[in-house]
């Protein structure tokens, strides 16, 4: 049974007699008086267990988004029905407003909404509804708490696809109406046109200039059709938890204090939808002691879709990674040379060789780019001198660049690229770093 404030101010109530005769039997009889009104009140309420409910929500949805979960309660009684109703939801989803008073006419339906703001990804469970009854003086009521089973998928907010356009741009004048006038091995020959003063000579094309009035040369289109890798490691380099930039930098994207982990995934969601755009087979995975999400074969507007689905439920781990089985996973995932990102942090020299043998072994046929992202904190500690504490601070994130730095000429002996980038930046660098490899005919 709940009791209402209505009890307590009649219990108030039978001060007021006390003040002028006060008597002790009179202040318990009063006071059992209201108790037994109390109960004859909540006796009188109906049952909440009678109600019929169902339970709907739009999604899934995205991070940064809000939606709708409707409740739907049906009085099958011939009582009208006053009540409160809780749609119970995780914290993370901030359900709003918390609490619902409805009354339901006899033989009649209420529908209840309940606004959800997620802020991270993930499935999410709901919880039981809880419904209190009120009797017809509104000094008790019934309670009771049903399960009605329901879960709402979280995607990944991808906040860097706001550096989608500006990358496209780029891709679009480097491989759309304007061949590069480079030629690597990641170029094809596209078309011919007159020579102009700072062409390469050697990309003149000797017989068709023999059957015109000018010089003629080769342009040459980076190629389409590559495969692009992406490894995200979740495992324990992945849950460190990296600070918040203090000031937001052109390219940058506001993630927040958040695992390393989330900045991986906003390379990889940003990295696919431009190589996708491009031409290019993606393939993503996430890895740490096995292969936990895999996407491949996926072209299109469904490449985002599907791996936002892929990362919902991903979350950092504490294994260790096997860098041996995520190279193995690679050469099954393809067969021919590919672009190869590694979303990892860059263990420091000699820590882990096993990561630099896998990086080796994927060196040899593929061109491996190992993307790390920087503490935002750590980067600010470097300057700080301002009393004895930040000196400290400042030394030892200075140890820490040194070892960072290692560990990446390290990775670079075994064959692979490096970029070393703050959490807010490394989408952004990452998707730059692609469009050069494919500018300078690497890919």
């Amino acid at each position: 049974m709940i009791v209402s404030a209505r009890s307590a101010l009649l219990v108030l109530a039978g001060l007021i007699p006390l003040a002028f005769a006060p008597s002790r039997a009179f202040a318990w009889t009063w006071f059992g008086l209201v108790v037994a009104a109390c109960i004859l009140d909540a006796l009188g309420a109906p049952s909440p267990r009678t109600l019929r409910l169902t339970r709907e929500v739009t999604g899934p949805i995205r991070a940064d988004q809000t939606t709708e979960a409707t409740l739907r309660l049906s009085n099958t009684t011939k009582r009208p029905m006053t009540l409160d109703v809780r749609d119970a939801w995780p914290p993370s989803l901030h359900p709003a407003p918390p609490r619902h008073r409805v009354r339901i006419g006899t033989r009649s339906s209420q529908k209840i909404i309940t606004i959800l703001a997620p802020t991270r990804r993930g499935t999410r469970h709901a919880d039981v509804v809880t419904i209190r009854s009120w009797g017809p003086l509104h000094l008790g009521a019934r309670q009771v708490s049903l399960k009605a089973p329901l879960t709402l998928s979280v995607l990944p907010e991808f906040k860097a696809r706001v550096l989608l356009p500006s990358r496209l741009a780029r891709l679009h004048e480097l491989e759309g109406t304007t061949p590069t006038t480079l030629r690597g091995a990641g170029t094809e020959f596209d078309s011919l046109r007159a020579y102009v003063e700072g062409d390469d000579p050697r990309d003149i094309d000797w017989r068709a200039s023999a059957r015109s009035p000018e010089l003629m040369v080769r342009q040459w289109r980076p190629e389409r059709d590559r495969h692009v890798v992406i490894v995200v490691d979740c495992g324990r380099a992945s849950s460190a938890l990296l600070g918040a930039p203090v000031r937001m930098e052109v390219d940058s994207i506001a993630l927040g204090c958040a695992p390393r982990l989330d900045s991986a995934i906003e390379t990889a969601l940003l990295l696919a939808a431009l190589a996708d755009r491009a031409g290019d087979k993606v393939h993503v995975l996430a890895v740490d002691s096995r292969v936990r999400a895999r996407v491949s074969g996926v072209r299109g507007a469904k490449i985002i879709e599907s791996l936002a689905h892929a990362f919902t439920d991903i979350s950092p781990r504490l294994d260790v990674t096997d860098w041996t089985e995520a190279a193995a996973a690679v050469e099954q995932t393809v067969r021919h040379p590919a672009f190869v990102v590694l979303a990892t942090k860059i263990p420091p020299a000699g820590m882990e060789t096993e990561f630099t043998d896998a990086v080796a072994r994927l060196a040899e046929r593929h061109t491996v780019l190992v993307a790390s992202a920087t503490d935002p904190d750590e980067l600010r500690a470097r300057s700080g001198r301002s009393d004895a504490e930040q000196v400290f601070l400042a030394a030892s994130a200075a140890l820490a660049e040194r070892a960072d730095e290692a560990g990446a000429a390290d990775v670079r002996l075994a064959g692979a690229l490096t970029l070393q980038a703050s959490a807010d930046l490394l989408p952004a660098r990452t998707a730059d770093r692609y469009i050069d490899l494919k500018k300078s005919g690497r890919l």
